[in-house]
């Protein structure tokens, strides 16, 4: 029977499942900003009320990213220390698929769909990728992507589209039409047991130090930054 424990605190939301078999308990709260003060209490009480140690557990499932920088700093920092402290193998999944599957779950959509899941990256740029659902499972259509919102480009299909996530903001600017729009709805640890469970029972597990963060922003952009800060008459003040 195995003991997955899932993290995710990719977006502004903080989230945790722990996964004993067939039973999930989890936790997810809005918490921008406070994912330090709040995930390890969330951990600590999954483990309790399943009455198991760190050391028990069979895997860490985790979202590395993309998204807020900070977010997914905190949680792989978090995932990193718990690895390493309870000698505990890990499996980074995507926060994009995540948020698919947050989205096929919470909305109830049984139909064959695309869904376009997408954060806001800030800068004028979007997270996206694109999957398909057929009622029962994803296909990825798409890797992750990082671009400015009128340029995603969704590989050819008949089938209704989903958006989802608060990339869909900025919806003027994306010549897609959409029969579900869920622009607040964010991704959620059970989730990521969604993804981790069958590929943790085809070995796919790892250690920590194999893993790193996914922030997809390259040098072009991170130098786009600077000149966004160098033209802010605030940021010249050394603060």
């Amino acid at each position: 029977m195995k003991k997955v424990l899932a993290i995710d605190t990719t977006t502004q939301a903080c989230s945790v499942a722990l996964s004993i078999g067939n039973s999930v308990s989890s936790r997810f709260q809005l918490a921008s900003r406070e994912h330090t003060r709040l995930l390890l209490p969330m951990v600590n009480e999954l483990l309790s009320e399943a009455e198991i140690t760190l050391s028990e557990l069979d895997a860490l499932a985790f979202t590395r990213g993309p998204g807020s920088f900070t977010g997914i700093r905190i949680g792989f920092s978090v995932v990193q220390g718990l690895a390493l402290g309870g000698d505990i193998p890990v499996l980074p999944v995507s926060s994009l698929e995540t948020l698919a599957h947050t989205a096929c779950r919470k909305l109830i959509i049984e139909d064959s769909y695309r869904l376009l899941p997408m954060f806001d990256a800030r800068m004028d740029e979007v997270y996206w990728s694109v999957f398909e659902w057929n009622g029962v499972g994803l296909t990825r259509l798409t890797p992750d992507n990082l671009s400015p919102p009128e340029t995603i480009i969704l590989p050819h299909s008949d089938l209704p589209l989903a958006v989802i996530g608060d990339g869909w903001h900025y919806a003027d600017r994306i010549d897609l039409f959409s029969t579900i729009e869920a622009s607040t709805l964010l991704p959620d640890a059970r989730d990521v047991l969604t993804i981790a469970m069958p590929q943790i029972e085809k070995g796919a597990l790892m250690a920590i130090d194999e893993v790193q963060p996914l922030y997809l922003r390259d040098k072009v952009s991170w130098q786009k930054r600077k000149r966004l800060r160098a033209n802010n008459p605030i940021s010249g003040t050394g603060t």
